[in-house]
């Protein structure tokens, strides 16, 4: 065995991870506008809760949460920002509305292009499922980014399955889940149509799936790759329409 050929071996190897990551990082600063240009990236700003956020996988959400994963799959022409929030509603009668977190007043802040919305299963606990307060909050959130001196194209998502807990007909942390599984989804589909934005099903792909899910609600990592997928099909199919 000649240790020297080894050695170089693993040196080279390591030289070419080094200039593949010094590469890549030219290409996010260049994009970023870091070298006195603009920032030519497309911005999208994921506003929602847990699901969002990265619950299930809080150790490793920077790389295994929806955004992301949704960022490595689109790469440095790309900036995909987290704004989840654990617990919020869409409801501003709900136990945390999202609309009064300090994650609302940065996402309306951080210039998107494309925003994804997905709120409603807390709205579904016991305690705060009221389905004209979401419907109405919603709707707000919604209009507002829409709003946007960036006019951003909104992509509303219907959430995903709900799996109760065994022999009982909630899920963990009081959700309801044939709220969710229903009524929810009729409501967001039906903002979806009456404020003329994109909706994705993330209710249908995840039916029938529990072996993706760490509760019945939040997801493990490839439960999370399976979200961040069907996004990046519904944006890349929108841009190229």
């Amino acid at each position: 065995m000649d240790l020297r050929k080894i050695v170089r071996g693993l040196f080279e190897r390591k030289m070419v991870v080094l200039l593949v990551a010094i590469v890549l990082l030219f290409a996010v600063l260049f994009n970023s506008g870091m070298f006195g240009g603009t920032d030519s990236r497309i911005h999208i700003s994921c506003v929602g809760d847990s699901l969002t956020y990265g619950s299930g996988v809080l150790k490793t959400r920077e790389i295994d949460s929806y955004p992301a994963q949704l960022q490595a799959r689109l790469g440095t022409s790309y900036l995909v920002s987290n704004f989840g929030l654990r617990n919020a509603t869409a409801s501003t009668s709900g136990d945390l509305p999202y609309i009064e977190s300090e994650q609302y007043k940065e996402s309306l802040k951080s210039n998107p292009d494309i925003v994804i919305l997905m709120l409603g299963t807390n709205d579904t606990k016991t305690q705060n499922w009221n389905a004209s307060e979401y419907r109405k909050g919603l709707t707000d959130l919604v209009e507002t980014y829409k709003k946007l001196d960036s006019n951003p194209k909104v992509f509303l998502m219907r959430s995903p399955y709900c799996f109760p807990i065994e022999g009982n007909d909630d899920a963990e942390y009081n959700v309801q889940a044939s709220v969710v599984n229903g009524e929810l989804g009729d409501i967001i589909g039906e903002v979806a149509e009456e404020t003329d934005v994109s909706l994705i099903d993330l209710h249908k792909v995840t039916e029938g799936k529990e072996y993706l899910y760490t509760d019945g609600i939040h997801f493990l990592a490839k439960g999370y790759t399976l979200i961040a997928d069907t996004v990046y099909d519904s944006i890349k199919n929108a841009i190229e329409k």
